[in-house]
């Protein structure tokens, strides 16, 4: 280029377009406005034929199912105190005949269609014959319990009512029975458990500290042998109460035909003891109930501050209990 020119040097322009935009496509102005190419969505509603077969069974899968049993047994058992009808009748059965249920129902996979869910669900009395033998207990022991209560109601007849109550009182026994023998089982595992923690504090204790010695381990270890502790505790306590138990139901006097004279009055007891019956009935059932008190006493007192539900909101607010534990 002439210096001695009398036009400017021409410089480089800086280009309007950027670098990082996106290639020109031929047959598009470059000087429009650009548009941002989203991906169209396309809504389900308007085409429910497109849907998914898997993302319907996921769905209906993730609903949980709460049975009219369950519900019933948790509003009985969270009723007690507030409702004096439910004192009445029990309904102690609901807790085995749902367990039962439970038993019945096959658990949902992902792999098993629910068609052949539906042909591999067991009759009723197939799964109550194959129940466990303390569920089987119980669930007996509370319906004859029951009948014998609607016989002093006058819903049943009186001869049988003496004949439920009988059984309900050797129900009873085998139940105290099998109560004490689990009762030692626990505390056999319990004390072993308690043994091995101790043993591992031992160790370390007589080890001293060092380099390699952990002290979070010994905490967690001298906070599970507390917890053992109290178990075992607490262990102690429900066996004593299931002795009492024991010792009320052998001389059991709560079936009194009231018909008749004081001095002529048969007492429907399991050994058919009469000497100081009502002494010891009265002393061990006092003895019991206080160690019941206590261990019931964090449960009842929540409830004994309810108030103004009726029944309808009840039963809601138990269902919607049960549906958050299951979630």
């Amino acid at each position: 280029m002439n210096p001695l020119s009398a036009h400017p040097p021409r410089t480089p322009k800086t280009s309007i377009i950027n670098s990082s935009s996106a290639v020109h496509i031929y047959g598009q102005s470059i000087y429009e406005p650009k548009e941002d190419m989203e991906p169209a969505v396309v809504d389900k509603e308007e085409y429910p034929e497109e849907l998914d077969e898997e993302e319907v069974e996921q769905k209906s899968a993730g609903k949980v199912r709460v049975r009219k049993d369950e519900v019933w047994r948790d509003l009985f058992l969270t009723s007690n105190g507030r409702d004096k009808a439910f004192l009445l009748l029990l309904f102690n059965w609901l807790g085995p005949l749902t367990a039962i249920k439970a038993q019945q129902s096959v658990p949902y996979s992902a792999e098993v269609s629910t068609e052949k869910s539906k042909k591999t669900t067991r009759p009723f009395l197939h799964t109550v014959l194959y129940a466990p033998p303390p569920v089987l207990l119980e669930l007996v022991h509370s319906v004859s319990d029951d009948v014998a209560t609607l016989s002093v109601l006058g819903l049943f007849g009186k001869k049988l009512g003496e004949r439920a109550g009988r059984f309900s009182d050797w129900c009873w026994l085998l139940a105290t029975l099998v109560g004490l023998v689990e009762n030692g089982v626990e505390r056999q595992m319990i004390g072993n458990l308690q043994h091995a923690v101790e043993s591992r504090l031992y160790s370390e204790s007589m080890s001293g500290a060092t380099s390699k010695s952990k002290p979070k381990d010994s905490k967690l270890d001298e906070t599970e042998l507390s917890r053992l502790r109290k178990q075992d505790y607490w262990l102690q306590i429900t066996r004593t109460k299931l002795m009492m138990d024991l010792i009320f139901v052998c001389a059991c006097s709560r079936r009194v035909d009231i018909a008749r004279k004081a001095d002529d009055s048969v007492a429907y007891d399991v050994f058919r003891i009469k000497r100081f019956a009502e002494t010891v009935q009265t002393t061990v059932g006092l003895t019991a109930a206080i160690l019941r008190y206590d261990l019931d006493r964090k449960t009842l007192m929540p409830e004994a501050n309810a108030r103004g539900f009726s029944a309808l909101k009840l039963y809601n607010g138990q269902r919607n209990i049960i549906l958050k534990k299951l979630l």
